[in-house]
């Protein structure tokens, strides 16, 4: 069980680091976030836009 849970936190991890952002303190963020409200559907934002869950418009289409 801890061995699924780490890998499935080495996706974001890598998205944070590869995004110029320090990988750990972003996970310790969006783990805090998505307590806090309730939402597990909140990540990493990449692109720096300032929302990481909410529907993007992405290539004519809305993505969750």
């Amino acid at each position: 069980m801890r061995a699924f849970s780490a890998a499935l936190d080495a996706i974001p991890l890598a998205l944070a680091e590869n995004s110029g952002l320090p990988p750990i303190e972003t996970l310790a963020a969006i783990k805090s976030q998505q307590v806090s409200e309730g939402k597990s559907q909140l990540g990493v934002d990449c692109v720096g836009r300032g929302h990481n869950g909410e529907a993007q418009f992405v290539n004519g289409r809305y993505l969750r």
